[in-house]
C-alpha cells in the first residue's frame, strides 16, 4: 500500500518541488493551498502524513492545526517552519503543544528537509515491500570490482533505496532498458566499455537518466569529458558512503 501525504502549502512553486521529489518516488501526494482547504480535504480522506507550512493562507498553519486537531486527534504532522527547529520560538512551542509528529525548517537548497520525512514514511510499521522498493528510487551501480559493487549495493538498499548492481557496460545497459532507472553510480575505469562510453549510450538512450561518475585522483580531464557528456556528479575513489547517499538525495530532490 502506498503511502497518502498531504502537502499544504500557499506557495505554488513549494507544492511543485514537493510532487517532483514526493511523487517521483512512489508516494500518493494530494496538494491544498489553504487552510480551509485542509479541513474539506480531511473531513473525506485521511492521509498518513500532513505537510503543514506555517505561512499557510488565511490565517497560518498554527491556526489550521488547532483546527484540524478538533476531529483529528493522532494524524501525523510535519510541520516546516521559517527558522530551525531547535530554536525555541513561540510558534515552535504552540505545534508542539498541538501534537505535530516533527518541526522542520522549510527549505529545498539541500537534502535535510526532505530526508528526514522520508525516513518518517520508510519507518511506517506496516509498510510492505513494494513501499520500500519504490521509496526512494531504483539506482543502478557499475562498477567491474566485486568488492565495490557489494560494498555500494548493501549501504544503498539499507538507506532504503532499490538498487542492482552490473559488472560491466554491456550488463548495465541491458539492465537500465528492462526497468526504469532514475541514477546510475558508473565506474570510469572498467575492461571493454569505459565508463564514458556507458555514459554517453546511456544519454542517448535516456538523457533523464542522471549518472554520477567514480573517479580516480587526478582524472582531470575524465571530469571535463564526462561534464560534457552530461554526467550530474562526481564522486573520488575510494568513496565515502554518507557522501554517496548526500549526492542521490539531493539529486532526487532537485527532481533532476
Amino acid at each position: 500500500m502506498f503511502r497518502d501525504i498531504l502537502v499544504a502549502d500557499s506557495n505554488i512553486g513549494s507544492r511543485d518541488k514537493f510532487l517532483k521529489v514526493l511523487s517521483s518516488m512512489g508516494y500518493k501526494v494530494g496538494f491544498v493551498p489553504n487552510g480551509n482547504e485542509v479541513i474539506v480535504h480531511l473531513q473525506t480522506k485521511r492521509p498518513y502524513l500532513l505537510i503543514l507550512d506555517q505561512e499557510l493562507l488565511p490565517d497560518g498553519g498554527l491556526k489550521t492545526l488547532e483546527r484540524v486537531r478538533m476531529f483529528e486527534k493522532e494524524l501525523r504532522v510535519v510541520f516546516l517552519t521559517k527558522n530551525e527547529p531547535d530554536v525555541d520560538t513561540e510558534v515552535c512551542r504552540e505545534a508542539r503543544k498541538l501534537g505535530v509528529t516533527e518541526i522542520l525548517k522549510k527549505g529545498f537548497s539541500n537534502y535535510t528537509m526532505f530526508k528526514r520525512i522520508l525516513g518518517m514514511l520508510e519507518d511506517a510499521p506496516d509498510m510492505s515491500a513494494d513501499d520500500k522498493y519504490l521509496s526512494l528510487g531504483r539506482i543502478l551501480v557499475v562498477d567491474d570490482c566485486p568488492e565495490m559493487r557489494t560494498t555500494l549495493e548493501t549501504f544503498l538498499n539499507r538507506k532504503g533505496f532499490h538498487v542492482k548492481a552490473a559488472a560491466d557496460g554491456e550488463n548495465a545497459l541491458a539492465e537500465i532498458r528492462a526497468q526504469k532507472t532514475k541514477i546510475v553510480i558508473c565506474d570510469e575505469r572498467m575492461p571493454g566499455m569505459d565508463g564514458l562510453m556507458v555514459l554517453r549510450k546511456i544519454k542517448e538512450y535516456d538523457k533523464s537518466i542522471n549518472v554520477v561518475m567514480l573517479t580516480a585522483v587526478g582524472d582531470e580531464d575524465v571530469v571535463k569529458e564526462a561534464t560534457a557528456l552530461g554526467a550530474c556528479g562526481f564522486l573520488t575513489k575510494p568513496c565515502d558512503l554518507q557522501e554517496i547517499e548526500k549526492l542521490i538525495l539531493s539529486l532526487l530532490i532537485r527532481g533532476i
